[in-house]
């Protein structure tokens, strides 16, 4: 408020007492001053919750500040700077001690990848840094552009005599945020547009007190001349007026990308939405997406499925050669399209093809609808065949979850998905907040040998939790649903051979209420079958899309198994983990782990196999506090792994607990100093401790990690 940025033609570009442009230590610290840097620190920490990337724009300026008020020993306004900052720690503070290494490994992604991806010149070149300076007059238009700076350049003359020294004081403060901002996103080797738009306000501001540099007498003419030309290209970029040549002279003015708006045939995004909601009212679903145009892909249409109550999720899947099948087994809805399919890149090409060759030349999908598009090309909704939920209306309520049936192969091997159907009944409330903890129990449990295991374990949600209200009426919730669930277990590879009969336990998600189930009589016998042949069948090894999926709960029991194993068994987990995710968008299968494990646990305290499968469930949510207290469980029953108390480790460290993540290392730097991944975490937590000499000493087996 106390720089003009308007001068008159008399008014001074030097340095005037009056105008402190840094923290001066003869300015008294007034009221007004400490609700300001209240109000900064507050609004800092609020932009990076919005944005992290606030910290590129702002970080110049703060140290600016920073540096001057040591200069100037300006302690009071160093002292409100560091309040601020702080007080803005404390806003996105905890968001950020809980996705920090999200943001690391995203920022990975958008930099690294992308721009390798898209060609972007490397910092080590003149282009990475000019390249937004050569952007500018796309951003703002040449008039916006040169005639300020002219006026600019026509002040500065009119002002020179020998005396005086050129300084543009009232601009500093702009100068250091554009210069600052300007130089810094140049490091990204990213280079997009969009990432700098935040410091062209910053730079208009300039430009507009360029403006009124002009001499009096023809300025105001200049700026309505100016304002008149940038109206005129604004309105030739947003609504097609002037044809083929005058595209060509905005072109000149203003170069750049013309938007203009799309007034053809509407795209039928609400139409496939409504398609999927029409024929299954009562189920969330995931709908596959395997084009990626600008009009169609799954941003807008996982868009438009959350304008119907989040009732249709859009996915983008097939861009993995290997896993092509586990998609097409996954979801039950995917749409095609004919002609150009967007922005696939080379290296997904092979996947996309395959998994639209599955889907649309294969026996297991029927086309459900096609849309003609405003391209002329066709949008295809496929819908599978055999539909893995199915709800049906009962004219009669239900007091409790029912299983009616039961439909499994009679005889069945370890390692090997075994399909099973169960047929639920009950009332909406109870279906939909329904657990199952299913148990397929082996008669002579009491006979079976040391290593081998004498049950399967099938529990998760009714219906995958994919049940969903819709449009259902409040009334009608008490009514009773048939619920058709069609899915598949996994016998362990170390299941001992024999006959195994079903038990069933229900338990409220919501409540906790819980009460067992009477079933049906069923049971499979499991054979004996070379391990060559089980090892074939072991999830992740699937290669074609005939075999039954396993639902989610499963998937993850099955790569929790591997984690003892370190991060030789890490690796299969990583792979699979980022495609599960893809199906259940809201990734509720690891809240329906975390809770079955949690009951099963509460019976069988030193299992090991079900501590590290819940530890997995609440590490996958990010759940700091209860994953540190699984994992301290786990090192309890795995006190002569090393591994475990790796992991405890690395979840302390991830919620910025160094001292508590080294002494949890200690048992396993007694069993094995030598591990890498021991020695590594180690010198994490020393390092975070500021112990610099041990950091240096652990951090040197960097060298003999193998990943």
């Amino acid at each position: 408020p106390n720089l003009p940025l308007s001068p008159s033609p008399n008014l001074p570009l030097s340095p005037s007492p009056n105008l402190p442009l840094s923290p001066s230590p003869t300015l008294p610290l007034s009221p007004s001053s400490f609700f300001w840097a209240i109000a900064f620190g507050i609004s800092l920490g609020l932009s990076i919750l919005v944005k992290h990337t606030t910290v590129l724009f702002l970080f110049t300026p703060i140290v600016w500040l920073a540096v001057g008020a040591v200069r100037q020993k300006a302690w009071g306004r160093l002292g409100q700077l560091t309040g601020a900052l702080l007080l803005s720690a404390a806003v996105f503070g905890p968001w950020a001690k809980t996705n920090w290494l999200l943001i690391l490994t995203g920022g990975k992604r958008a930099t690294l990848d992308s721009a390798i991806a898209e060609g972007d010149p490397g910092i080590n070149t003149i282009d990475a840094w000019i390249y937004y300076g050569q952007h500018l007059p796309e951003h703002i238009s040449w008039p916006l552009l040169l005639i300020p700076l002219v006026g600019l350049i026509l002040y500065w003359r009119r002002r020179q005599d020998s005396s005086s020294i050129f300084y543009l004081n009232s601009c500093r403060w702009l100068a250091v945020f554009w210069v600052g901002a300007y130089l810094i996103n140049s490091l990204n080797i990213n280079k997009d547009d969009r990432y700098v738009i935040p410091y062209l306000p910053v730079l208009s501001i300039f430009l507009a007190y360029c403006l009124t540099l002009w001499p009096s007498r023809w300025g105001r003419q200049i700026r309505w001349g100016t304002i008149g030309l940038a109206i005129l290209a604004m309105l030739f970029h947003i609504l097609p007026l002037g044809g083929a040549l005058g595209n060509s002279l905005v072109q000149i003015i203003s170069p750049g990308n013309s938007n203009y708006p799309y007034l053809g045939k509407e795209w039928p995004h609400r139409e496939v939405i409504a398609e999927i909601i029409d024929r299954e009212p009562y189920l969330q679903s995931t709908l596959g997406v395997l084009p990626s145009t600008p009009e169609i892909n799954q941003h807008n249409l996982n868009f438009y499925g959350a304008l119907a109550n989040f009732q249709v999720y859009g996915r983008q899947v097939g861009t993995n050669l290997k896993q092509v099948p586990q998609d097409v087994r996954s979801l039950s809805w995917f749409v095609t399209k004919t002609g150009p399919q967007g922005s696939i890149r080379e290296r997904i090409k092979k996947a996309q093809n395959a998994a639209v060759t599955a889907i649309e030349n294969g026996d297991k999908f029927q086309l459900e609808k096609t849309w003609i598009l405003p391209d002329y090309t066709n949008l295809n909704l496929y819908r599978k065949r055999e539909q893995p939920v199915e709800v049906q209306p009962l004219n009669e309520g239900r007091s409790q979850v029912q299983l009616d049936r039961v439909t499994v192969a009679a005889k069945a091997v370890p390692g090997v998905a075994l399909p099973v159907t169960y047929t639920w009944s009950g009332s909406w409330q109870q279906l939909q907040s329904g657990l199952v903890l299913v148990t397929w129990q082996n008669q002579q449990s009491g006979n079976i040998p040391p290593g081998q295991t004498f049950r399967i374990l099938h529990d998760r949600a009714i219906a995958q939790a994919t049940l969903h209200p819709g449009m259902l009426e409040a009334d009608k919730f008490a009514v009773g649903f048939r619920v058709v669930d069609r899915t598949a277990m996994l016998p362990p590879a170390n299941i001992a051979p024999g006959t195994y009969n079903l038990q069933a336990t229900y338990l409220n998600r919501k409540t906790g209420e819980t009460y067992p189930i009477n079933v049906p009589a069923v049971s499979v016998k499991i054979e004996a079958e070379p391990l060559d042949m089980r090892s074939q069948a072991e999830p992740g090894n699937e290669d074609n899309t005939d075999k039954p999926e396993l639902d989610l709960v499963t998937q993850l029991r099955a790569m929790a198994t591997n984690l003892p194993k370190g991060l030789p068994g890490l690796e299969p987990v990583f792979e699979q983990i980022g495609r599960i995710n893809q199906y259940d968008p809201i990734q509720d299968y690891t809240v329906q782990a975390e809770q079955t494990l949690e009951y099963r646990l509460k019976q069988e305290p030193n299992n090991l196999e079900l501590a590290y499968a819940l530890a997995f469930s609440r590490v996958l949510q990010q759940n700091v506090k209860s994953a540190i207290a699984a994992l301290e469980k786990v090192t309890q029953l795995d006190s002569q792994n090393p591994y475990a108390y790796a992991y405890l480790a690395f979840v302390q460290l991830y919620g910025w607990h160094p001292k508590a993540a080294q002494t949890a290392l200690k048992p396993a730097l007694a069993l094995n100093s030598n591990l890498p991944e021991i020695r590594i975490l180690n010198g994490v937590a020393a390092l975070m401790q500021g112990n610099l000499i041990q950091a240096w000493q652990d951090l040197q087996y960097l060298k003999k990690l193998k990943i």
